[in-house]
């Protein structure tokens, strides 16, 4: 499938990135499941994901400015500062399989409204709840 778009001259990657994620995301395709997990707005340039919780860890690949990243479930790591935030929960990227950490999502309180089936940092299944990830 070939999706092309029309964006004003100007328009960042990560926009355009997002605006094609999500059209292609609407379409109905027979036969298809949808991915568990939650698409959730990012900010911060070169976002680095990672292969653990810590950023000693290997860089699998870096995110452009404001794109959306498909949220599994979400575990305790290294505290990371980037101030005048600092959390020590990072966010496992289903379409990546890695982690980044909560500092970049675009959502209050570095928290996400999670489904009914969430791994907590166990790995243990629980009813959905908001954690306490850190101050935004």
């Amino acid at each position: 499938m070939a999706v092309f778009t029309l964006h004003p001259s100007g328009t960042s990657y990560g926009t355009a990135y997002t605006d094609i994620g999500r059209l292609t995301r609407s379409l109905n395709v027979p036969g298809a499941s949808r991915p568990a997990g939650t698409w959730i707005g990012t900010w911060g340039s070169g976002v680095r994901v990672r292969t653990q919780t810590t950023t000693d860890s290997g860089t699998l690949t870096m995110l452009p400015a404001g794109v959306e990243v498909l949220v599994g479930c979400q575990k305790r790591g290294q505290q990371v500062s980037q101030p005048p935030y600092v959390n020590d929960w990072w966010a496992q990227l289903l379409q990546y399989g890695d982690y980044m950490t909560n500092i970049y999502l675009s959502v209050p309180e570095n928290q996400a409204a999670w489904g009914t089936d969430l791994l907590n940092e166990r790995g243990d299944r629980r009813a959905a709840r908001r954690h306490p990830q850190g101050r935004r």
